[in-house]
């Protein structure tokens, strides 16, 4: 791994596996990780000394504050600002919202992920890679990202971002979205990350520059 300085890391949450980027201060990747949903210890130690990490997932669960706004669906009257300010503001609505009660799952994970990672000193911010990449895309929509066409275009908008590192053709869908992270995580060190959110909870989803 490379001792390249800052190092950033992005973290795709999944209900069985935690994939894991770390770019350098160029942007490019210094290191690729894949843990068990169940390892988050080792994963938090992974990350130590990381300058920033961004997490694909809710940070905490919902509060409810758009609940009894009748005009949102029914889905989404539970959701956080967080997730209610992406599809106001930038056309971009998540495909899942964050619950006000605990469930099983990989939000579950996510959640127990930032609770770790605070409790050693980090301030993770959350993000959501398909807004990250559609912003890259100039808000065009993008292809499914399990087929051929999803990941070429994935990798060429972080390419274009300048995210560098070998074979990332033949990477999963899910280490992409890391590496996106990755790539907001760089941003929000440097203080170009945008937060997205209407205000009434402390959720927000954080975006490139563009």
């Amino acid at each position: 791994m490379s001792s390249s300085a800052p190092r950033t890391v992005g973290i795709d949450v999944g209900s069985r596996r935690l994939h894991a980027v770390a770019l350098d201060g160029g942007a490019a990747i210094v290191d690729v990780a894949v843990f068990d949903a169940a390892d988050i210890d080792e994963l938090v130690g992974w990350a130590s000394g990381a300058d920033k990490v961004a997490i694909d997932s809710p940070d905490r669960w919902s509060t409810g504050p758009h609940s009894s706004e009748l005009e949102l669906s029914p889905k989404f009257r539970t959701a956080r600002c967080a997730e209610i300010a992406l599809g106001r503001e930038h056309r971009i609505w998540v495909p899942w919202t964050t619950p006000m009660e605990p469930v099983p799952g990989w939000i579950q994970v996510g959640i127990d992920l930032f609770a770790a990672l605070r409790a050693k000193g980090h301030e993770p911010v959350e993000v959501f890679p398909y807004a990250v990449l559609r912003v890259l895309a100039g808000g065009r929509p993008l292809p499914p990202k399990r087929t051929s066409a999803g990941i070429r275009s994935r990798v060429e908008l972080l390419e274009q971002a300048g995210v560098s590192g070998p074979s990332l053709y033949r990477w999963s869908h899910d280490a992409l979205d890391a590496a996106a992270a990755a790539l907001v995580a760089l941003q929000c060190g440097l203080g170009t990350g945008r937060p997205v959110t209407c205000g009434h909870d402390r959720s927000a989803i954080w975006l490139p520059a563009g």
